[in-house]
C-alpha cells in the first residue's frame, strides 16, 4: 500500500492547516467460480476534503481510470467535504465508464450528511459499507457506475 500525506495551505478563515491521507492498495485476488480474477484497486481517503485538495485526489483517481482498473473509493473516514468534493464524487461514474471500468464509493456520517441534503437519496454507485461495495462492483463492474 502506497500513502501520501497532502498537507493543505492555511487560510485566513482556516489558519490551522488540514491534514489529508489519501492510501492506495493494489488489487486483492477474489475467487469465484473456480477462477481467480483482481480485486478493485481501493483508494481511502480520511481528512477534510476541500477546494485546497480536491484536485489531487482527482487526479489520484483518474490515474487509476487510466491504467484501466476497477476502483473502490472509502471515504469513511472523510470529516468534512466541501461541495467541490460533492461534485468531484458525482462525476465519478461518468469517468470511469468512459474509461470503461466500475467505481464504487463507500461513505461514512459525513458525505452521508451532505448527500442526504443536496438529493434525498444515494446514488446506486454509492454505499454505507465495503463489502457491499465490493460485491457490487465484481458483480456489476462498470455498469455499476451507469
Amino acid at each position: 500500500m502506497s500513502s501520501i500525506e497532502i498537507y493543505c495551505e492555511a487560510t485566513q478563515s482556516d489558519p490551522l492547516s488540514s491534514l489529508l491521507t489519501i492510501d492506495i492498495s493494489a488489487p486483492t485476488a477474489r475467487s469465484g467460480g473456480g477462477r481467480c480474477a483482481a480485486g478493485p484497486t481501493m483508494v481511502s481517503v480520511s481528512g477534510e476534503i476541500d477546494a485546497s485538495n480536491v484536485a489531487e485526489i482527482d487526479s489520484r483517481i483518474q490515474s487509476l481510470f487510466a491504467r484501466r482498473v476497477n476502483v473502490l473509493i472509502d471515504l469513511t473516514g472523510v470529516t468534512f467535504m466541501g461541495s467541490c468534493g460533492l461534485w468531484a464524487v458525482v462525476g465519478l461514474p461518468q469517468t470511469s465508464r468512459s474509461y470503461g471500468v466500475g467505481c464504487a464509493v463507500v461513505i461514512g456520517d459525513a458525505v452521508d450528511r451532505l448527500l442526504r441534503i443536496v438529493d434525498h437519496h444515494r446514488p446506486a454507485w454509492v454505499f454505507g459499507d465495503l463489502t457491499s461495495a465490493m460485491n457490487a462492483l465484481a458483480a456489476e463492474g462498470v455498469w455499476l457506475a451507469s
